[in-house]
């Protein structure tokens, strides 16, 4: 390349076929590396095979070839020819081209490259070939892309908690498929109730997938999906007494409407310590889009009780409310007895009994000297507090300290400041849903304490 304008005619070919490229590496003022595809430097022709030359046919081969991360071509294969007699001299051109390899994050990688070699009468007779490089349409391009595909997946272990609640639901997931098929990363986007959580990780990591392709080489991929937990299909009003949801007097409503999203309230953190068990009720109006509109507290046996499960019904989310086809609204009312029955109380058997021992005892410790950080694998965001919608409040702040239990779940939220009590209840009862990676320390699993700050923008904002 010592030919000033053969220099300046190389550039212009590489930029005329490659929206991304890389200059030739001899070249004096060459620019820092781009990423992309590599970039031919050093090209063969076919040779027009003689078996053709009697009758001169025209053909066509399809090639796909693969560039290792030195710019070699370490395999080619035939995807398709107008005739097998030209199968043989495309792939022996193909396996003497050079390349500048394939850049990612400036780091040379493998990739995988599909060209079309045309043989026609214009090869004939063979003269010297002084080209550099093939005509712009018989450049190499990318490969075509098949994304990755979900090919296999366990049975899913419907959690014994929500049996008797007869709840369907759903957890959305995002992971990272490996070139081998298999799952890593995994991490739950939504879920409609938070001990749908912890057995669909458990399922993501059973996940098979057929890697996502470039070409003829796998590559990493991010994918997204749906694991869906269903029961035996019952009533629609056998689902809303389960979760002791019914209309203002008790009975079923008279309207179509089916609980989607159910959020449990918290037990507030003190009375959680002083074992107080007590009940509260409240009473909403599910609008037409299914949301919790007009939450109040019907009854409480202490107010905190009432504020807390406020809160959760603020996060639920029903099917919009119908009658005789047509869209309307309706008034509901949950009860809630405190503590809860899958366990933020104060022994008989209870799972979290240890647990709040060892709370009231100081036992629980930070989360310095973890063996890896706290890795959260579904967090579901506070809801700004209806009740400070229309009250022209600005933005609220909220400090929550909670645990990290050692099955991942974080338990015990308890409101440590907030600029005004709703952002503290809408806060704790957030992160009650929250779920992490098994904290450990020397490889066992151990229960953590830790602080987050929350901050809430003004709807008006």
């Amino acid at each position: 390349m010592k030919n000033p304008a053969k220099t300046v005619a190389y550039r212009l070919a590489l930029l005329a076929v490659a929206s991304i490229v890389r200059l030739p590496a001899e070249a004096p003022d060459a620019s820092p590396p781009i990423n992309g595809l590599a970039i031919l430097r050093t090209w063969v022709p076919a040779e027009y095979p003689r078996a053709a030359q009697k009758d001169v046919i025209n053909g066509a081969v399809q090639v796909r070839l693969v560039v290792d991360e030195k710019g070699a071509v370490t395999s080619s294969r035939v995807l398709d020819a107008t005739d097998p007699m030209f199968a043989s001299p495309a792939l022996s051109a193909v396996n003497k081209w050079v390349f500048s390899p394939a850049l990612d994050d400036s780091k040379p990688v493998p990739c995988s490259m599909d060209v079309s070699i045309i043989f026609s009468k214009d090869m004939l007779p063979r003269k010297a070939r002084t080209a550099v490089l093939p005509p712009a349409d018989q450049m190499p391009v990318a490969s075509a892309v098949t994304e990755a595909a979900l090919e296999s997946s366990p049975d899913i272990d419907y959690p014994d908690s929500l049996f008797d609640r007869k709840l369907s639901g759903l957890a959305h997931y995002l992971c990272t498929v490996k070139p081998d098929g298999s799952v890593a990363n995994p991490r739950i986007t939504f879920a409609t109730h938070v001990d749908f959580v912890l057995p669909a990780l458990k399922a993501i990591g059973k996940l098979k997938y057929t890697p996502r392709m470039k070409g003829d080489l796998p590559t990493t991929a991010q994918v997204e999906g749906v694991l869906k937990f269903d029961l035996v299909p019952g009533s629609k009003a056998g689902a809303l007494a389960a979760n002791a949801i019914s209309a203002p007097d008790g009975n079923p409503p008279a309207v179509d409407v089916d609980p989607l999203v159910i959020v449990d309230p918290i037990t507030p953190y003190g009375l959680a310590l002083s074992g107080e068990k007590g009940s509260a009720s409240v009473t909403f109006t599910v609008d037409q889009n299914g949301r919790p509109t007009d939450i109040r507290v019907h009854e409480a046996s202490n107010p905190q009780f009432g504020d807390a499960l406020v809160a959760a019904v603020q996060m639920c989310a029903f099917s919009p409310p119908a009658s005789g086809g047509q869209a309307t609204t309706v008034v509901l009312v949950r009860k809630v007895q405190f503590p809860l029955a899958s366990g933020q109380g104060d022994g008989g058997g209870d799972p979290l009994a240890p647990l709040l021992a060892d709370m009231k005892a100081g036992k629980v410790p930070g989360a310095a000297g973890l063996d890896a950080r706290l890795t959260p694998r579904y967090m579901a965001s506070p809801a700004y507090p209806e009740a400070l919608k229309s009250s022209g409040r600005p933005a609220g702040k909220a400090l929550v300290e909670f645990i990290v239990a050692r099955d991942g779940r974080a338990r015990f939220p308890q409101v440590v400041s907030a600029s005004d009590p709703a952002f503290g209840w809408s806060a704790a009862t957030a992160v009650s849903q929250w779920v992490f990676d098994i904290p450990r320390r020397a490889g066992q699993p151990v229960d953590v304490k830790v602080k987050v700050p929350f901050s809430f923008k003004s709807p008006s904002a």
